[in-house]
């Protein structure tokens, strides 16, 4: 795993901004990382932004150009002090200008939040930032419990943070398992490995799986890990058992270009879209 030295945290001034401004604030101060915060205008005026990023001919945006620096720096102001943190504001096309910030940077970890699933009149930049993104991409949910503080390490004397892993035992699942062990070494937490075998799997294969499972489980993590079988789709499982446990995010492996056999471009966005906290998913490169 390439430990997180940038990390782009991209907002659009809603309410979840400062929820996403919070928890990548939480990955930077566990791995000492820059923050670079992003947001994607119609305009944008110099100031916060490099004169280069503006231009004139944007200048009857909806938003204003006043309006959109107070909330830059508003946000700014909730990042911790010990956080090197710098603003970047841009026009144009979200999702082709934030993925090229991102390989610009270059970022690894891009923070953002999720505003529900694409429809017709809803293009959903989540779902296309998720499905390009060259680094992992950490996603946070709208409708996840705000109220409910991450953790990404324990606190004096307190018990270490969840965190869960959905895999396949094919191939292509081994990426995020192994970002997962990484992720529990560095930050202290305690790892569920889900695996979700089919409806009608026999007790022998499920106890095979299970055994393949444990097998993969590092020497040095050995009493923080707990593995986990489950029968049914996917998807559903998946949410119910995050919605039971509540931990401080999911870990999934690859997204729509070329996903284990059973996690399908279908499940990751469920997942996504369905999970009650922040969804880590990581690409093959990450």
């Amino acid at each position: 795993m390439r430990r997180p030295k940038i990390v782009l945290c991209a907002v659009d001034l809603t309410d979840l901004a400062a929820r996403e401004v919070e928890i990548a604030s939480q990955v930077c101060e566990a791995f000492g990382a820059r923050l670079v915060l992003h947001h994607n205008v119609a305009a944008a005026a110099p100031g916060l932004t490099p004169t280069w990023q503006w231009k004139e001919v944007h200048r009857d945006a909806h938003e204003s150009v006043v309006d959109v620096e107070r909330a830059m720096r508003a946000l700014m102001d909730l990042v911790p002090k010990g956080v090197p943190v710098e603003t970047t504001v841009t026009s144009g096309p979200v999702v082709p200008i934030l993925l090229d910030l991102a390989n610009r940077l270059p970022a690894d970890l891009v923070v953002l939040g999720n505003h529900g699933r694409s429809t017709d009149d809803h293009a959903s930049v989540a779902e296309r930032i998720v499905a390009r993104a060259a680094c992992p991409v950490l996603a946070i949910h709208e409708g996840g419990d705000a109220a409910a503080p991450l953790r990404l390490r324990a606190g004096a004397g307190g018990s270490a943070p969840e965190a869960v892993v959905a895999v396949d035992l094919d191939e292509g699942s081994m990426q995020a398992l192994d970002y997962a062990f990484d992720l529990a070494r560095d930050l202290g937490l305690y790892l569920h490995v889900l695996h979700v075998g089919r409806n009608g799997a026999t007790t022998l294969a499920l106890d095979e799986a299970r055994r393949r499972l444990e097998a993969l489980v590092p020497d040095d993590l050995g009493g923080r890990v707990d593995c986990h079988l489950e029968t049914g789709e996917p998807s559903e499982r998946i949410a119910s058992f995050l919605c039971e446990r509540l931990p401080a995010f999911v870990v999934v492996g690859e997204h729509a270009r070329s996903l284990v056999r059973r996690f399908t471009h279908d499940t990751a966005r469920d997942v996504l879209h369905r999970a009650p906290c922040p969804v880590w998913f990581v690409p093959p490169a990450a």
